[in-house]
């Protein structure tokens, strides 16, 4: 969770999830902040586990006890999921849907106390359509609305304005991180992928990919402001163009942004699907020396059988393959992975596979979480592992995954590398492992850095001198 607090500020903006919600939340902020909204806490939430919402309600209690005049609006998927939970909780006086959550004018009727519950679905509807996709829903203002049909509105500043069916308008605006050195761009949203754990597709809408060329501008625009990084994000990145007709791909954005943007010495991915890294992207990967050599995948699981139930488009050997290209064509590349644990029918053998593919697919920075049930998704109806194993064996990966990273960090031990600092004793090198340097840094500015040592999650060294590139 992410508490978004300004001083100048007495309303909130609580974000919980992704990196595109944090994203978002920015510019939730910058809309209250320029309409005046005063004694309003705005929480974006995330529907991605059943954690997530245990903690969202914990958060709302809390809030609540502390100020039963609280006026809390919800946003999010969480609140797009079940919003008729949602809107009986204490201090809740509204929900903004997915869809809207980005329409300064729906902001702008907060100024005027003019409070509506703007979701699109209520929850036994949305729960219909979880499993008859071709169901409509009444929405809670009375329209009516096939899921399958909602289209989701973008998130970065490149298009200026986009009107919706209804006549509002939805900035489209570019969010980074305050204060950081590392800007996160949008390219696009939504998810046509049917992976029988998950929500998102229901909540975010089908996949929509951003225009390049605004792309290219918003690009320029995070330079000029003394953005050092640029970081491509989205619900799943690696689709980037795929449904726009265009013929864009996200290798040919990579390579569009370099050759038009040549002041972007640090370009970043978020999470690629391994079944989307095809040999035109590795060639990128490979070639293209401003593309940070950091790849993170969305494995989710070692098991081929657990593959094909979760509806995944990779086997367990591909994705060995595919990392075996990137690192004998760029061997500096650090991967990293998502992993889920305890997935409805995995055994213990499929769980030793899933260990086995970590080691083979040479994975060094984990993302391992438990498996959440999702009411209404095909999985939640598969015979379920008891939820103290499935604790178990994340808790089993995460600690083999340290042993997988202190071996990697092991390895630059005695050499010199390029650090992008992110505070006075904190960076990241180019493959994105985490620093801790014994002199004071500036944040923002690249050094040349000597690594000593390394413990636990961090190489421990000092910087000899400032890199200019």
């Amino acid at each position: 969770m992410t508490d978004f607090s300004h001083n100048e500020m007495e309303n909130k903006i609580i974000t919980f999830g992704c990196r595109l919600n944090a994203c978002e939340s920015e510019i939730i902020y910058d809309f209250a902040k320029e309409l005046g909204l005063e004694d309003i806490t705005i929480i974006n939430t995330c529907a991605v586990t059943a954690e997530a919402e245990r903690k969202l309600r914990q958060t709302i209690r809390k809030l609540y006890n502390e100020n039963n005049d609280i006026k809390i609006i919800l946003t999010g998927c969480a609140s797009e999921l079940n919003p008729d939970s949602y809107i009986k909780m204490d201090g809740i006086v509204g929900i903004i849907s997915n869809k809207m959550k980005l329409s300064k004018d729906e902001y702008a009727c907060l100024k005027l106390d003019q409070i509506t519950t703007s979701v699109v679905e209520t929850e036994s509807t949305l729960q219909a359509q979880l499993a008859y996709p071709s169901a409509s829903s009444k929405a809670v203002n009375g329209s009516s609305v096939t899921l399958t049909e909602t289209k989701s509105i973008g998130v970065s500043t490149y298009a200026a304005n986009t009107e919706t069916e209804n006549g509002s308008t939805v900035t489209l605006a570019l969010a980074t991180y305050k204060g950081r050195v590392r800007g996160f761009l949008q390219v696009q949203n939504g998810c046509d992928q049917k992976c029988t754990y998950c929500v998102v597709r229901f909540t975010r809408g089908p996949s929509v990919s951003f225009p390049k060329d605004d792309i290219v501008s918003q690009t320029k625009k995070l330079l000029q402001r003394g953005y050092k990084e640029i970081v491509l994000t989205g619900v799943n990145v690696s689709s980037y163009g795929r449904s726009s007709g265009t013929g864009d791909t996200l290798s040919s954005l990579i390579r569009y942004m370099l050759k038009n943007v040549p002041d972007l010495r640090r370009l970043g991915l978020s999470s690629l699907d391994p079944a989307d890294i095809d040999d035109e992207l590795i060639n990128v990967i490979s070639g293209e020396e401003r593309l940070l050599p950091h790849i993170h995948e969305s494995i989710q699981a070692g098991d081929d059988m657990i593959l094909k139930r979760m509806l995944r488009r990779h086997s367990a050997a591909q994705v060995v393959e595919i990392n075996e290209k990137i690192l004998s064509r760029r061997p500096e590349v650090v991967l990293g992975a998502d992993m889920m644990v305890g997935f409805p029918t995995e055994t213990d053998e499929m769980f030793e596979n899933t260990k086995l593919l970590m080691e083979k697919a040479h994975i060094s920075l984990l993302h391992s979480f438990p498996y959440s049930p999702r009411p209404g998704t095909p999985a939640c109806g598969m015979p379920m592992v008891e939820k103290k194993i499935r604790l178990a064996r994340a808790a089993e990966l995460r600690k083999l995954s340290q042993g997988l990273l202190t071996k990697k960090m092991q390895e630059f031990i005695g050499k010199n590398v390029v650090i992008l600092a992110e505070s006075e004793y904190a960076a990241k090198t180019n493959s994105f492992l985490q620093v801790k340097s014994r002199k004071k840094l500036v944040a923002g500015s690249e050094y040349l850095f000597h690594c000593e040592d390394c413990e636990k999650k961090h190489i421990i060294g000092y910087p000899i001198e400032i890199n200019e590139g």
